[in-house]
């Protein structure tokens, strides 16, 4: 197994058949400046992606369109993105999905999340009438 730290919370994992991206953020990530973001994706199979702020996710579209690969994230993450036309593999905590020869799992994390895109929220809520 090989595991790069691309900056932040990305990373680059090489393990049996697979190299997964994790929160692949690269562009703006201030760790990241100067690397070759090539070279990071290259070769990737799926996209891992923890949460929906946008120093982990802003990046998941444009790379799994580039490459032709999969967003494992949670389940209702991966509907909206489904919506949009991509590949995902939705799943929830505690649950495990096969990649390949590896098998990954949701383990629970305390943090807030939002989806964020192109600097702002994507959907918004709806103020109801009272």
């Amino acid at each position: 197994m090989k595991i790069t730290w691309l900056g932040h919370a990305s990373f680059r994992i090489e393990i049996e058949d697979q190299i997964l991206l994790i929160d692949p953020w690269l562009a703006g990530n201030p760790s990241f400046k100067g690397h070759d973001r090539s070279a990071a994706i290259k070769g990737a199979t799926a996209i891992l992606i923890t949460h929906a702020h946008g120093d982990h996710a802003s990046e998941a579209e444009n790379v799994a369109c580039e490459l032709g690969v999969p967003i494992a994230c949670i389940a209702e993450l991966g509907d909206i993105w489904e919506m949009a036309g991509l590949k995902t593999i939705g799943f929830n905590k505690g649950g495990t999905i096969r990649l390949g020869q590896v098998a990954v799992t949701m383990v629970n994390a305390v943090h807030s999340s939002t989806l964020d895109f192109k600097g702002g929220m994507s959907l918004r809520v709806r103020k109801r009438a009272t």
